[in-house]
């Protein structure tokens, strides 16, 4: 209908249109405001008389004052960072993989392999056996952290390899960090039922446990800054392997030739060269017991973008096993140490929330260039603690549930 006067009669429309050119016609009043400031001495003065005074002009430096609960502004990645060295470095993170996977590790970490976890070790597991109560209440657990979880956020993007160009729909669900925190912690809370508390009163677990270990080989600076995202310690170190049983020198390492031992490793000149073990050694339990690590498909790439491979998945366990052992190495011994008085040996447990990877790596020597002695890292086949966990037709469905991995992590924690 169009907008005419007859319509604006029986419109509000038209009361706010008079309203409006009736309020405009009005003069501002007097308050004597003004009159009774003179009166006591006080300049009334204009406001934009002032404010042009004050008003930055071009050129000038400009001022920022301090808001509380504002973050501040981010620190440039240039020359004016107070971490850059003026030398690059290769630094190896938790989100890098090495090209050439367990190989490259061998030759970058001068260390031999064997494909099976030690003597001691195998026996210990030979003998334990679990209870039909501990193995049920896992089979519980393993349900409760990885379907019965609360948590609901967006999961990562899902790709058909047939279809590149085409996106699934996002779907909800516990993410991938806490289901492999929430399914370590139900590991670890059945060894200590396991254990008993004689056990129990010499560990302790901790997270997020961040460590440096700075290198140099071959004149070439490396720098391996990654965490741990949980970590058993102990009041007592492991007991190390005699070399004379398993003679690492006898194993040649491999060839990677034409590439160098470094390719894959990002350069940067951004970086804290220190060591960095986060025990303080004064503390009782500060020894490294076993390494609890995280490896899911979103926290680890590829810089050609190319999928991650088993091999490298098992690389990237050795280097933080190596690096742990490093750290604690030099906060004991000191940073210029290279054969060690008393071999360190860690444990690793990597897994994805399904697949749990087992190795134990001993630290003989710091030199990574030595010709008279080498370090050992022993590994296992990767074992699936299940084949399915989820809800099928709306039934929460446990299939091949693996009592194996208990049994493993059950001997790890009490060796």
């Amino acid at each position: 209908m169009r907008l005419t006067n007859s319509l604006l009669r029986q419109h509000i429309g038209f009361f706010f249109k008079k309203h409006w050119l009736q309020q405009g016609k009005r003069v501002p009043s007097s308050t004597g405001a003004e009159e009774e400031l003179a009166a006591r001495g006080i300049a009334v003065l204009d406001p934009e008389a002032v404010l042009k005074g004050v008003r930055p002009q071009d050129g000038d430096e400009k001022k920022t004052f301090p808001i509380p609960g504002m973050l501040p502004p981010p620190q440039a990645f240039d020359a004016t960072h107070p971490l850059w060295q003026s030398e690059q470095a290769f630094v190896y993170g938790d989100t890098n993989v090495l090209l050439e996977g367990v190989r490259q590790a061998q030759c970058l970490l001068n260390t031999v392999v064997f494909d099976d976890l030690p003597l001691k070790i195998e026996e210990r597991l030979d003998q334990t056996k679990l209870s039909n109560q501990l193995d049920r209440s896992m089979q519980q657990s393993v349900l409760s952290a990885l379907v019965f979880d609360t948590e609901q956020v967006k999961l990562a993007i899902k790709k058909v390899p047939e279809r590149p160009a085409y996106t699934l729909p996002r779907t909800y669900g516990i993410s991938e960090g806490r289901r492999n925190l929430l399914i370590l912690s139900k590991l670890v809370t059945h060894c200590e039922r396991f254990a008993g508390p004689s056990v129990n009163a010499n560990r302790k677990v901790v997270y997020n446990a961040q460590f440096l270990a700075p290198l140099v080989k071959d004149s070439e600076r490396i720098l391996v800054n990654v965490k741990a995202d949980s970590m058993i310690i102990s009041n007592a170190p492991i007991k190390s392997l005699d070399t004379s049983v398993y003679r690492p020198m006898d194993q040649e390492l491999p060839t990677l030739f034409p590439v160098k031992e470094t390719v894959s490793i990002p350069q940067q000149n951004i970086y804290d060269w220190k060591n960095v073990y986060p025990i303080n050694r004064k503390y009782k339990l500060s020894h490294p017991h076993t390494i609890l690590i995280h490896c899911s498909p979103g926290d680890v790439k590829n810089v050609t973008e190319l999928p991650v491979s088993r091999d490298q998945v098992e690389g990237r366990t050795m280097v933080k096993a190596f690096t742990v052992a490093a750290a604690r190495a030099r906060q004991l011994y000191g940073d210029d140490v290279k054969a060690l008085p008393q071999p360190i040996t860690v444990q690793a447990v990597q897994t994805d929330s399904k697949s749990f990877h087992f190795s134990v790596y001993q630290l003989n020597t710091l030199d990574l260039s030595s010709s008279t002695d080498r370090n050992m890292w022993f590994r296992k086949p990767a074992l699936d603690l299940y084949s399915e966990c989820g809800y099928s037709v709306g039934k929460p469905v446990l299939e091949n549930y693996n009592k194996d991995v208990l049994r493993h992590f059950a001997v790890f924690y009490s060796s």
